[in-house]
């Protein structure tokens, strides 16, 4: 019986950890039933921490909270910024609608049909199911409630564009949802933007309005104002917010640094998760775990591992730059290397190719879990492609 053994990235931490477990096991359970799946958990031992509690940053510790067929890639962008402000686009809709127009005596206005619609949307089994497949299942109903009874939300419900925009309306839901899911953990959830696609199509056709040309997220109203915007979220609040920015990006950026000045604790981790795991042994790793897993099959020989699979790993990239801990740019590997597969989505901007620079010794293959970056570096535990392509080539 095969053992998978899940050597996460760079930044992770419990329960982040636990939950990308459980989505790899249910992943390999549908393609691969007899695989074992086994955790090697780093970052709680070898992980990097504020040694000094933060003293070293000015100002730490005043302002902590942070704020709660192929797709166009400007669609998948635009998710990006839903993601980060799920009522942008409705209001940007709402102000560029025009004056409201009046109602007949007695006529119920659209947005109220519409609000009493989206309200049922978590009752149909079918959307369920997408949801659930997206990552976002269990935030959807609240989320639903959040947008419609938000000052944007009921802004746009009045507007003439109510009937004429229900998407809009519905990827407010689904990034609401995401956001929720994502809340303030260490690491983003599985999210498979497949699935989410899925379910903005199934719920806008449940809604009244017109939704038989679907034009995806970037509307041409919303899309003019939208690049204006960036600028605006990106750096008004990045002075004051500075301990929760550090609070959010030091795992990450501080796992990487600690490991390329001392990464034998990583190392080892992997190395005794493999000894405890039961042969033949696919690591699969990923982002620095996939850096810190080659270094350790560089370094030391394990027979019982039998194919390495990295995801969203840079090691390619630091051996052309002669970072690699473990090997010089130019050196080959090592013959006891095993068999190597390189996972890889182009929108993962730190995902790297690994055939080019070790011809011969590495095979690299592309999913596309159809999620913007930064959500792309984490989208392929979400993604059902990812398991498939997988399936045959585990031992």
């Amino acid at each position: 019986m095969t053992t998978v053994l899940f050597v996460h990235g760079t930044g992770v931490r419990e329960p982040g950890y636990g939950a990308s477990l459980e989505r790899v096991r249910e992943g390999f359970a549908a393609v691969r039933p007899d695989v074992v799946v086994a955790p090697c958990y780093w970052g709680g031992e070898a992980g990097s921490t504020l040694g000094s509690h933060g003293l070293s940053i000015p100002g730490y510790g005043s302002g902590r909270a942070v704020p709660s067929p192929e797709p166009d890639a400007r669609d998948v962008e635009f998710w990006g910024l839903l993601y980060l402000d799920p009522l942008l686009e409705l209001r940007l809709l709402a102000s560029g609608s025009g004056p409201r127009t009046e109602l007949a005596p007695g006529a119920r206005p659209a947005g109220e049909a519409l609000a009493s619609a989206a309200l049922a949307l978590a009752g149909d089994d079918v959307l369920r199911g997408l949801l659930d497949a997206a990552g976002i299942g269990g935030e959807f109903a609240a989320a639903v409630a959040s947008v419609v009874t938000s000052p944007d939300g009921r802004d746009f419900l009045r507007s003439p564009l109510a009937a004429a925009e229900p998407d809009a309306l519905v990827r407010a839901f689904v990034a609401e949802s995401v956001r929720r899911a994502l809340g303030d953990g260490d690491a983003a959830p599985p999210l498979d933007g497949t699935a989410r696609d899925a379910a903005v199509d199934r719920a806008a056709a449940l809604l009244p309005g017109e939704t038989g040309t679907h034009r995806g997220p970037v509307t041409r109203r919303a899309g003019k104002l939208a690049g204006r915007l960036v600028l605006g979220i990106a750096s008004a609040q990045a002075v004051k917010r500075r301990s929760a920015l550090t609070d959010a990006a030091h795992p990450a950026a501080g796992d990487v640094l600690l490991y390329l000045a001392r990464g034998g604790a990583v190392r080892e981790a992997v190395a005794a998760a493999v000894r405890e795991a039961a042969p033949p042994v696919v690591v699969l790793a990923h982002s620095l775990g996939g850096i810190a897993s080659l270094d350790l099959l560089v370094l030391r020989e394990l027979p019982e591992v039998a194919l390495l699979v990295t995801v969203g790993s840079q090691a390619p990239f630091l051996y052309e730059l002669g970072a690699l801990p473990s090997l010089e740019h130019g050196a080959p590997l090592p013959a006891h290397v095993p068999p190597w597969i390189n996972v890889y989505d182009r929108r993962d901007l730190l995902a790297y190719l690994g055939a080019g620079v070790f011809p011969g010794r590495v095979r690299d293959v592309e999913v596309d879990g159809r999620q913007p970056f930064p959500l792309a570096h984490s989208a392929y535990w979400g993604n059902p492609e990812l398991y498939r392509l997988l399936a045959a080539e585990l031992p």
